[in-house]
């Protein structure tokens, strides 16, 4: 556990220009301190999956009573928690926060899709952990871009202005950067309770075998 928090003190520690920056740019990814790669690795979370990883491991020494067998129990476990925290669990630690707002689509910078929905990337919440991105017309439904003159056979300033009339908002669902340490305090309790857990039962056990 120490030395997982000594690495990921380090690691924060190096990527904090980045992190006061509101993470990586546009161009490179949507890379901030709430990307899965970057969560687990940082600041007080890797302690936790230390704590975990090791409780797992005795545990399955305990039940299994084999080297590799065992070892290959808790890296099958541990990787699936990690895949498991991130997409199932993480996502659910707080309800995310939602805004309808006013925006502007250009289409030099807003993302189109298969269907003809625009997507105006969100720059004005740096760091944050965005959920859901969509773009809407007034009633409130999913914006397609129709097949107007404007878009489809003039020029871009020309499909910008006919898009400017028409209203839109966007609609996200986000976690502020502010509830990043909020998040890095629930996961590790998550993972040091089960480590706790496990060491419980581990003793728990060892006592019922030498009694029975």
């Amino acid at each position: 556990m120490v030395t997982a928090g000594l690495l990921s003190l380090l690691l924060t520690w190096w990527a904090s220009p980045i992190d006061r920056a509101g993470g990586f740019p546009a161009s490179v990814g949507p890379l901030t301190r709430f990307s899965p790669v970057l969560f687990g690795a940082r600041d007080i979370v890797p302690v936790g999956y230390a704590a975990f990883a090791f409780a797992l491991g005795v545990t399955a020494g305990v039940l299994v009573r084999r080297l590799l067998p065992a070892m290959a129990v808790t890296l099958a476990l541990f990787l699936a928690a990690l895949l498991i925290m991130p997409n199932l669990v993480r996502p659910h630690l707080l309800p995310p926060v939602t805004a309808t707002e006013p925006v502007t689509a250009d289409l030099s910078t807003a993302i189109m899709g298969h269907e003809g929905t625009l997507t105006v990337p969100v720059t004005d919440l740096p760091g944050a952990w965005i959920f859901s991105n969509q773009t809407i017309t007034p009633s409130g439904r999913v914006f397609v871009l129709p097949d107007v003159p404007a878009c489809q056979s003039g020029t871009q300033q020309q499909c910008d202005a006919w898009l400017a009339t028409q209203h839109l908002r966007r609609q996200i669902a986000y976690q502020p950067a502010s509830r990043y340490w909020a998040f890095q305090w629930y996961e590790t309790a998550i993972f040091l309770t089960l480590a706790l857990a496990l060491a419980g039962f581990c003793v728990w056990w060892i006592r019922h075998r030498r009694l029975a």
